[in-house]
């Protein structure tokens, strides 16, 4: 293979790669105010209308994995302390 030509893969490869980090950097904060904007829109739209629907159950999901992850964090927290004690 050609060195030039290997350069210029490279090259392109850590444009490419700039590029997606940067797009994912400048996408990555408004999350929260995206979120909380389609919120105060959906509690606009009637109860049962589709989109609403699926909306609010993405909400019981989210609240629901949030549960799980602190339940599972607090799991985590004491078995570090038993094996703390068990250790000693």
């Amino acid at each position: 293979m050609n060195k030039k030509m290997l350069v210029g893969v490279a090259a392109g490869c850590a444009i490419a790669a700039g590029v997606a980090a940067a797009a994912k950097k400048r996408h990555g904060a408004p999350r929260e105010a995206m979120w909380e904007k389609m919120r105060q829109r959906m509690e606009e739209m009637p109860a049962d209308f589709p989109p609403r629907v699926m909306f609010d159950n993405l909400e019981a999901v989210r609240a629901n994995t949030e549960e799980i992850l602190s339940l599972l964090r607090q799991q985590q927290a004491g078995s570090d302390d038993i094996e703390v004690i068990a250790s000693n």
